[in-house]
């Protein structure tokens, strides 16, 4: 028996294994590229909506963190234009004629009238009080207007003045200002 043709037999199944092996190598290649791709797919459609995800997490954090400036700012206006509508009402207050003076300082003496107390008042009300009081006058005190009323002993003080009224009524009644000023 001739080798040639032992050697061919062995050949074209080596041949023929090759390209079983070579079309086995290139449908696991052609598997594993398309996983590949699948997988990488996936890790981008994965990585796209994480960083949707974050970018509107970072977008809803910068509008409420500028909303919260907003209403700050809009806070720090309202409180300075209140502070403003303060500031002048003590101004007209101090600027008041002696005959408003006197019409509010009338009710303010009338109702401890009966009480024994001293009397103090700023130097620019010190005639209005004298003039409409019988109580004892004790002298000048630093305010815009009004009086302090004092027990003869000491012992209290009735604060009237125009300045501690105005800031009582003006807390009592913020609320008021505030809706008044800005709806």
């Amino acid at each position: 028996m001739p080798l040639e043709p032992i050697i061919e037999e062995i050949l074209r199944k080596g041949h023929q294994q090759v390209s079983e092996i070579r079309n086995s190598a290139e449908e696991e290649a052609e598997r594993i590229i398309s996983e590949a791709k699948e997988k990488a797919k996936e890790i981008l459609r994965e990585a796209r909506e994480s960083a949707e995800r974050d970018a509107d997490r970072l977008r809803r954090q910068e509008i409420s963190s500028l909303n919260l400036e907003i209403k700050k700012e809009e806070l720090a206006r309202k409180r300075e234009i209140v502070e403003r509508v303060y500031a002048s009402l003590v101004e007209k207050i101090k600027n008041l004629s002696n005959s408003e003076r006197e019409r509010l300082l009338k009710p303010l003496l009338k109702k401890y009238e009966s009480q024994d107390y001293v009397v103090y008042s700023n130097k620019k009300d010190e005639e209005i009080v004298k003039k409409l009081t019988k109580m004892e006058y004790g002298g000048n005190i630093d305010c815009i207007g009004g009086v302090i009323l004092e027990s003869k002993n000491g012992d209290f003080r009735v604060n009237l003045l125009f300045e501690t009224l105005l800031e009582e009524f003006y807390e009592a009644r913020m609320k008021d200002v505030y809706e008044k000023l800005f709806g």
